[in-house]
């Protein structure tokens, strides 16, 4: 053991930071404090790390160095990836915490200060946004506010926005708005945060911002065409556009009763066009409070709306009927099942009829939505059709379908012979009665086999006959099984093209027999239904078995979407699974 004096204490901290020369007479007094050797050593090796290039604390203080700052930030930077990387990207590993714990808030603070070259601040905001750390939220609201001021770069607005966004930093709230309604996509240098601030304000969708952007909802859209519109024009119209459809989709997510008419608004006015999917979705995310002014609309009890549609000429004479029908189908709520039965009823054009009965077919079922689709597939013409184009009498009968309901049947099978003398071109007719043979197969009971057989082979075409054959070989093989038409469902075989009426029959099948937990089953299966229609129909399947909502459904489709955005994959059936995932939120509110 060494005997060491405090005064040699003392003079080793002044040789550590180079501020005395090694000559010094050292005295050993005999009333010394005993030190080790192995303590000594270590208090050195601590005093001289702050000069160490290889640690953090030698490059914090080189950050404020002007000449040396860029490099001390980029040292810092490594520090952190390098750190990610050896922890396999887990920020809460105790070493990167402590890390964190070092090198965020001296990043932060020279951030704040505000005496930087942009390339340097660039840099500095893009590393404090990239550690995800909390410490660091007071400079990303100083990007988003001096971008909003026109002092910030659009990259560090992206960045902040990126870390508002993971971090759900709700005192961004004020700063984010103020930024959003200054970005201008018709600006080509502008980069990509108009993308990431939309991101952000959908998870952040702050209740103090409705009543600003519902006045971005009502404002008027330049209806331009892009080839004769002249720029001020066409970028007027861009940027509304961008406003108002982050304004409807932050609406929906705060499901702003507030926000119902002029969403609806943006719906009906063909200026407001680019928008009008966009509101329908946010329509059904408010849910229950919208069904009410909906219903007005539908029966023809609004004037404004009403005066709306007017505006459009004979074309859309029914244009506010058409809209309110198709957002309280998406919504899919009961109470407005007996309205809508009404309204078809009494509907008086054939593509009202259609657009009702298929929209109707969204929503809980019930004998008497059946009579009333009955009825208007009878009313409705060979000829007539509904947009974009489609057959009115074909959009009833695949309407039908969605019932899941095999007592229709015999009438699907009579309509098909009433065809045979109905009046119109050869083609419509045989397109027609194959739409009502496909539901018959779809619906239909190991009981019915005969009935439709007899059809089939009357009227059927060749592909008709071989969806039968495959019909009939389920239904004899699994009975009233629910375990065995779910097998079906999911087989690799089944996911093939030329097999996949097996899955969707056995989808079909399920809608009668299936009960609460087999929707537990169909989505343990998911992943193996590679077959984008027999995907669709195993949606439509869980909303069948859903008629009062079911939120935790909800949230185990969203985590698939979740994934699969994660992967950066979309799949064609994606717009259908974020429907459902709505419409079963809206039902159980």
């Amino acid at each position: 053991m060494l005997q060491i004096s405090s005064s040699l204490v003392a003079l080793l901290r002044r040789l550590a930071f180079g501020t005395a020369g090694v000559a010094a007479a050292i005295a050993l007094p005999s009333a010394a404090t005993v030190v080790s050797s192995g303590t000594l050593l270590g208090a050195s090796t601590l005093l001289a790390g702050c000069d160490d290039e290889s640690q953090p604390e030698y490059w914090i203080k080189r950050l404020d160095d002007t000449a040396k700052r860029p490099a001390a930030i980029k040292r810092l930077t490594q520090f952190y990836e390098d750190g990610l990387t050896k922890h396999n990207n887990n920020r809460e590993a105790p070493e990167m915490r402590a890390l964190l714990d070092k090198i965020v808030v001296p990043m932060a603070q020279q951030y704040l200060k505000g005496d930087l070259d942009e390339k340097t601040r660039i840099d500095l905001l893009k590393a404090l946004a990239n550690t995800r750390d909390p410490k660091a939220k007071d400079a990303i609201i100083k990007a988003i506010t001096d971008f909003a001021a026109g002092k910030a770069h659009h990259e560090e607005m992206t960045q902040a926005a990126s870390y508002v966004k993971v971090l759900k930093l709700k005192e961004a709230a004020g700063p984010l708005l103020d930024a959003f309604t200054k970005i201008k996509v018709s600006d080509k240098n502008l980069g990509p945060p108009y993308k990431f601030t939309r991101d952000a304000m959908l998870v952040v969708h702050d209740p103090s911002w409705k009543g600003k952007l519902i006045e971005l909802l009502n404002r008027p859209i330049p209806d331009v065409d892009p080839k004769k519109a002249d720029k001020a024009a066409l970028d007027t119209a861009k940027n509304e556009v961008y406003w108002q459809t982050v304004a409807a989709e932050v609406l929906g997510e705060q499901q702003a009763a507030e926000a119902i008419r002029p969403l609806f608004k943006a719906v009906l006015l063909p200026e407001k066009k680019n928008l009008a999917a966009t509101a329908v979705v946010a329509l059904i995310k408010i849910g229950k409070p919208a069904v009410v002014p909906l219903l007005d609309i539908l029966a023809n009890k609004d004037p404004e709306m009403a005066e709306i549609s007017k505006k459009l000429g004979d074309a859309g004479k029914y244009a506010h009927i058409q809209a309110a029908t198709l957002v309280l189908g998406s919504i899919g709520r009961a109470e407005a099942r007996d309205p809508m039965i009404a309204a078809l009823n009494a509907a008086d054009n054939d593509a009202v009829r259609a657009m009702i009965g298929r929209e109707m077919s969204k929503l809980p079922a019930s004998p008497e939505a059946v009579r009333a689709l009955e009825s208007a597939f009878e009313k409705v013409s060979v000829d007539a059709l509904i947009p974009p184009g489609e057959p009115a009498k074909i959009v009833i009968a695949a309407a039908a379908e969605k019932f899941m309901d095999a007592s229709i049947v015999p009438w699907l099978l009579k309509q098909v012979g009433v065809l045979k003398s109905a009046k119109g071109a050869k083609e419509d007719i045989d397109n027609i009665q194959a739409a009502l043979l496909q539901t018959a197969m779809k619906v239909m009971k190991k009981d019915q086999i005969d009935e439709v057989k007899k059809v089939i082979d009357a009227e059927g075409d060749d592909l008709s006959k071989k969806a039968f054959q495959q019909v009939t070989t389920l239904l004899n093989a699994c009975g009233d099984n629910v375990g065995c038409y779910l097998a079906k469902m999911e087989d690799p075989a089944t996911q093939e093209k030329n097999e996949q009426f097996v899955g969707i029959k056995a989808i079909y099948t399920l809608g009668s027999l299936g009960n609460e937990s087999t929707k537990g089953e169909i989505l343990k299966r998911m992943p193996k239904l590679k077959n984008d229609a027999i995907r669709f129909e195993a949606l439509n399947l869980i909303d069948h078995l859903s008629p009062n909502g079911d939120k935790a459904t909800a949230d185990e489709l969203q985590k698939i979407l979740d994934e699969q955005a994660e992967r950066g994959k979309e799949t064609p059936v994606d717009p259908a699974m974020r429907q459902i995932i709505s419409r079963l939120r809206a039902r159980a509110s």
